[in-house]
């Protein structure tokens, strides 16, 4: 049989539904690739017994002889980011120190993609503690990028994008506080989605043991694919209308649609007056000059924020939920300041975080409240426009290097950082969704994205955008090294 792993999940599973093939020619297609390229690429990890996965495809193939399909994705194998709770499969949240953690129950989003017949059949690699944005884990090693092994896949969900660049899986689940699905899908050249903070439930991700659940106001969880389409399909089962769980408001995802008419387009040439690398810059301008010439209306206008304040806002949020972590009060953030700045080379994050650790409840609540209010601002920018549309980050996917190496951009020394905090870390903070997709390559070859922003609950009518400015493009690309 021809192979299929680089077929859409929505291709895949028609043809399951349509018997022209079984759920086993399936996942022993996806289990074979994997085989034979994950010891280059190094993507997924913990990964389930191969017979136990074919029986749940055999199982899988008797309900549909009997006329039972479980649901929308039922019979896909699919691959999760390493913080999500997959029963019998360890749940390391990039920790090395959590290596023998073996999940007993299912994440709430395990469980809904399971109940839609998906094949749950291994974990994927991620940056160490989730924290950076290249993928550098010293229990499973570094994930090379498919276009170009010599370069970085992105972190810290950098496990997910190289594996459905590489056709190991069709649809991929991750985590994102600060670009860690948007960096990732950038560099691999796929489609991923930051959702609406709160939209999809947390129940059982980036948990740590015996610890509380940290990050419930920075981090949104969402999927990646191969195109917009599939996104939406993934969207359609993992967001529930009736939620179950407090933190989880009961809003229709097909409440707010897109309908087909001329959209008003803003866009940011650049954020925080930095410059692009050449080469992405040409296909960003190249990608905006397609919109300027379609049927609607580009402006370049962006929300009204001091970006300064905002990833001081992230730092001390993020430093408020590591000194329960790390219990280091006594030391009043001195070390987590110190890891920050010698590793990331960064004194302004460094500051933010320790002011975090240092925190008492009165000031938690103090910057919940600023956070609230920056939301509202960028919510009535989004009732002036359709979406935002910005860059990912100032670089295409770089050559492997040292975690906090400075970056010579055009010629010109660039920190480690300043390269991807300012178009990530501000936009976490008002927690509206935002959709990255494929705009091209560069002429190296690299894949490149850009951010389409908008406005908070309307993650439907945002993907349906996205998937009308997906048409303006080339669409995801395979790499090279998987054609015959």
């Amino acid at each position: 049989m021809k192979s299929i792993v680089f077929k859409s999940a929505t291709e895949i599973t028609k043809l399951i539904r349509d018997r022209k093939v079984s759920c086993v020619e399936v996942v022993k297609q996806f289990l074979d690739h994997i085989e034979k390229y994950n010891k280059t690429i190094h993507a997924v990890t913990d990964i389930k017994d191969y017979n136990d996965i074919v029986l749940e495809a055999k199982t899988k193939d008797v309900l549909l002889s009997n006329g039972k399909v479980l649901g929308p994705l039922h019979g896909l194998p699919i691959t999760v980011k390493d913080t999500f709770n997959v029963m019998g499969l360890v749940t390391s949240n990039g920790s090395p120190k959590l290596k023998r953690n073996i999940a007993v129950s299912d994440a709430e989003l395990i469980k809904r993609l399971k109940n839609a017949g998906a094949i749950i059949i291994g974990k994927t690699n991620l940056a160490l503690h989730a924290l950076d944005w290249q993928l550098i884990n010293s229990r499973f090693g570094h994930t090379n990028n498919p276009y170009n092994l010599n370069c970085v896949v992105g972190g810290s969900s950098g496990g997910s994008a190289a594996a459905i660049a590489s056709g190991f899986t069709a649809l991929e689940l991750g985590t994102d506080s600060g670009g860690s699905i948007r960096v990732p899908a950038h560099f691999c050249g796929v489609c991923g989605i930051r959702t609406t903070e709160s939209a999809l439930s947390s129940k059982d991700s980036m948990e740590t043991p015996n610890m509380p659940q940290l990050g419930r106001h920075l981090t949104s969880h969402g999927p990646l694919a191969r195109n917009v389409g599939d996104l939406i399909l993934a969207m359609e089962v993992l967001w529930e209308n009736d939620q179950q769980f407090l933190d989880n408001p009961p809003i229709d995802f097909k409440q707010f649609k897109y309908e087909e008419g001329k959209l008003k387009i803003a866009y940011a040439p650049t954020l925080d007056g930095l410059y692009l690398d050449e080469a992405y810059n040409e296909v960003y301008m190249s990608f905006l000059d397609k919109v300027r010439r379609s049927r609607h209306e580009l402006v370049q206008s962006q929300p009204s924020y001091s970006s300064n304040t905002l990833i001081d806002l992230w730092g001390r949020m993020t430093g408020f939920d590591l000194g329960i972590i790390k219990n280091e009060m006594l030391l009043r953030g001195l070390t987590s300041y110190l890891s920050i700045k010698f590793k990331y080379k960064d004194t302004q994050w460094a500051r933010g975080v320790r002011q975090g650790v240092k925190s008492s409840c009165k000031d938690y609540v103090e910057a919940l409240h600023l956070k609230e209010a920056i939301s509202e601002s960028f919510t009535r920018f989004f009732c002036k426009y359709d979406v935002w549309l910005t860059p990912v980050a100032m670089v295409p996917a770089f050559k492997h290097q040292k975690t906090g190496e400075p970056f010579k951009i055009d010629g010109r020394k660039v920190p480690y950082t300043k390269a991807f905090i300012p178009f990530n870390f501000p936009s976490a903070i008002p927690g509206h969704p935002i959709v990255v997709i494929p705009i091209g390559t560069t002429k190296e070859g690299l894949p490149v994205g850009i951010q389409i922003h908008g406005r908070k609950w309307h993650d439907y009518k945002l993907l349906q955008i996205a998937k009308e400015l997906e048409m303006l493009t080339n669409g995801f690309k395979i790499p090279e090294m998987f054609k015959p």
